[in-house]
Parts: structure tokens; C-alpha cells; sequence
């Protein structure tokens, strides 16, 4: 087998431009946009370990159970990013182009929809790769795969069956990502391998994460390092990559108005050059934008602040109109089935304004989220190649 060679980065603002003229693009993986659905089931736990928000929850619950007949099922309800695909791809290459001064080659990453890919490359825009991030539960545990650049012949039938999956453990996650990756141009990701999604408690997760690789790892082309991850998080992938001796590579995991955070350089010019150079050169270059060494907390709550805002595009468009409940099957804006009681617009409010600028420079003094750690796992004396962006680059211990 091949060694693996990956450099992490951390941006320099000194020098904007790349010191090597052999990076080409800029490859920004795992994107949501507005195609996205993402569950909210997780509100009741987080609400009732607020003392005075649990009263007014558990009374609204009772209240919404009286008026409709029926227990107000969060496990229906799902909320939607508020950028359109187009418009993610578009934030990402502006980004890239002002910071790198490259151009973006961008694959989004809704979840379990290729819904964003299908309508801009029916537009005209070819040059998107049909991606998406699929949800596989393995043992308790919940793994998220980013597959990028699926082969468009086999779209039509591929994703019902990953689809049944999903949502009900048909056929095996082995055979269906041996079929996926049979597609050369095709790259599969595991995204945020460390993250305790289902509560399962870190050994448990650990263990099974440790089994799914063992089983399913020779379908794997690259361990993410995540955007939205604390340090803390994302440093244990790298000796788990090295390990199995694989590359890592950057996804941001945006879900809101700001870009990633982590992004890839690359030699290649089209996405199947870079799915070229992780799954045969097997190569990475990551790069640690200076919006992720802000405090974790602050960064979830400037997301949030943004999300919760009206669109300051304009059109009216508010947070409620982006919330979705299933009912017998169909789906309607929360604001169709509910009326938004007090309690849940105060609760917004304190987010707003926990988000704005001033709040947010306190949590520069709560805990650093591993940060301080970064420096020294990017060591230059512990990796591999020159500088990138100048003496203020560092680069990473990892190396398969």
C-alpha cells in the first residue's frame, strides 16, 4: 500500500497567496445548505436542563398536546439552512479566491440529499459533483459518510437503496460503499469520526468507531477534520488516520452564512483530479482558517445569531419559516401547525444577543477547546515540506 502524506496549515495573515505555485484550487468539502434537513429532536433534552425554561417547556408541551390532540413529536420536526446551494458555492469561492487567490472547486454535503447537486448541474453548472453526507447507524453509534463525486449513471438507483439504509439497516453499509466507491472519481469521507452523535458515551463510541473502521475502512479514502469540532475533537483522528493509514482531510460543516473554516489545497483543477490525489497519490493539504482558533462557543453562537436573525436579504423570511414539521406524512412550515409560543421567542432573543460581537469576546476566557494545542500538533519539526504561506505556517504530526 502507498504511504499517505497529509499537512495541515494554519493561514497566515502575513501572506494571503500560497508560497507553492503548485496548488491549483481550493476544495471546499461538507457544505448545508438550504437542501439540508437537520433534526431538532435533540430540544427536549437540552430545554429541561434549564431550570426556567423547563416549567415553560413542559407547559407548552401539555398545551400543544390539548389544542391538537397529539404529543408535539420532535422527532418530526427539522430545520433548513437558510442559504440556497448556489449560494453556498458562490460564499465558498469568494472566500477562496480573497484568502488563497485560487478558484474553489466546492462539493456540498446536505444530508441524505442529493437534492442541491441534481437541480444546479440540471441548470447548467456540470462542474458540481453529485455529493451528499449519509447517515449509517452501526452498533448504537451514528456515522456520517461524505460522498463526493458519485458516478451520475448510477444515481437512479444507487441512492434508494442507501436511502433504505438509512432508514431501516436494509443490505449491508459494506456492500453498499463497496458500489459506491467502484466509481474512481468518487471519494468516501468519513466525516467527524470522534463525535459522540448518539449519546452513547465516549468508550462505547470509540470502540464502535474503531469496529466500523476495521470493517469498513478499505472503502474509506480520507478521516475529516471538521470546521465545527473543538481541537479537543479533531486532534484524536489524526493518530486514528495514521492508524489505518489514511489521509485527512478538511470539511468546514457550515450550516450558516459563514464559510468554512477548513478548507483543502490542491494541485488539481476538477474534482476527479482530486479525488485522483486522495485515492491514489493519496495526499492531502489542509488548511486552518483563523475563524476556527475563535473560542468554540462563540463561533456555534455567531452561526446561530445568524440563523435566527430575519433574512438580512431580504424577503421576509424569518427563522420559524425555516422549521418544518411532518404531519401524516406531509411536510408544512412549523408556522402552519403552531403558533410560536412567548417562552420560545425569548429563548431567541438570548441567543441573539449571546451571538452579537461584545458577548462573544467573553468566551475568549472560558475554555480554550484545545487550542492551545494546535501550535504544537502543527509543529514544523514534526511534519512534512516547507512553508506555505510564510515562517508563520505550521504543519501537522501526521504522516502514514
Amino acid at each position: 500500500m502507498k504511504q499517505t502524506r497529509t499537512a495541515l496549515h494554519v493561514y497566515s495573515h502575513h501572506l494571503q497567496v500560497p508560497a507553492r505555485r503548485r496548488f491549483q484550487s481550493v476544495v471546499s468539502l461538507h457544505s448545508h445548505s438550504s437542501c439540508s434537513r437537520e433534526k431538532l429532536a435533540f430540544i427536549p433534552g437540552i430545554a429541561r436542563q434549564v431550570p426556567v425554561v423547563r416549567r415553560h417547556f413542559d407547559r407548552c408541551v401539555a398545551k400543544y398536546e390539548r389544542t391538537y390532540g397529539r404529543p408535539l413529536d420532535f422527532s418530526s420536526l427539522v430545520w433548513r439552512p437558510p442559504l440556497a446551494p448556489a449560494q453556498v458555492i458562490d460564499s465558498e469561492c469568494e472566500q477562496a479566491a480573497r484568502r488563497l487567490d485560487r478558484p474553489a472547486i466546492v462539493s456540498l454535503s446536505d444530508h441524505d440529499t442529493l437534492e442541491g447537486p441534481l437541480a444546479l448541474r440540471a441548470a447548467g453548472r456540470t462542474d458540481v459533483p453529485l455529493s451528499f453526507e449519509w447517515s449509517v447507524l452501526y452498533k448504537g453509534s451514528m456515522f456520517h459518510l461524505g460522498l463526493h463525486g458519485i458516478s451520475p449513471a448510477s444515481v437512479e438507483w444507487l441512492m434508494p437503496r442507501l436511502a433504505a439504509h438509512t432508514a431501516t439497516g436494509e443490505g449491508t453499509a459494506a456492500e453498499l460503499l463497496d458500489t459506491v466507491s467502484s466509481c474512481p472519481d468518487t471519494v468516501v469521507v468519513l466525516n467527524h469520526p470522534c463525535w459522540d452523535m448518539s449519546g452513547v458515551g465516549r468508550l462505547r463510541h470509540d470502540a464502535n468507531l474503531l469496529s466500523f473502521m476495521r470493517h469498513h475502512g478499505d472503502w474509506i479514502h480520507a478521516l475529516e477534520l471538521n470546521g465545527y469540532r473543538t481541537w479537543t475533537e479533531n486532534r484524536r483522528v489524526l493518530p486514528l488516520a495514521h492508524g489505518f493509514g489514511l489521509p485527512v482531510v478538511g470539511g468546514g460543516d457550515r450550516h450558516g452564512y459563514m464559510a468554512n473554516a477548513i478548507v483543502n489545497l490542491s494541485a488539481a483543477t476538477t474534482f476527479e483530479e482530486f479525488a485522483y490525489e486522495l485515492r491514489t497519490e493519496r495526499t492531502s493539504e489542509c488548511v486552518v482558517l483563523p475563524e476556527y482558533e475563535q473560542p468554540f462557543a462563540s463561533r456555534v453562537l455567531e452561526t446561530a445569531c445568524g440563523i435566527l436573525r430575519p433574512d438580512p436579504r431580504g424577503g421576509g423570511l424569518r427563522w420559524e419559516d425555516r422549521v418544518f414539521a411532518t404531519v401524516n406524512g406531509v411536510e408544512h412550515a412549523v408556522t402552519e401547525t403552531w403558533n410560536v409560543p412567548l417562552w420560545v421567542d425569548v429563548c431567541v432573543s438570548m441567543v441573539r444577543a449571546l451571538g452579537s460581537p461584545l458577548p462573544r469576546r467573553l468566551f475568549a476566557l472560558t475554555h480554550p477547546d484545545g487550542l492551545s494545542d494546535l501550535e504544537g500538533d502543527c509543529c514544523p519539526d514534526r511534519g512534512f515540506g516547507g512553508a506555505l504561506m510564510g515562517p508563520a505556517t505550521q504543519q501537522p504530526p501526521v504522516a502514514a
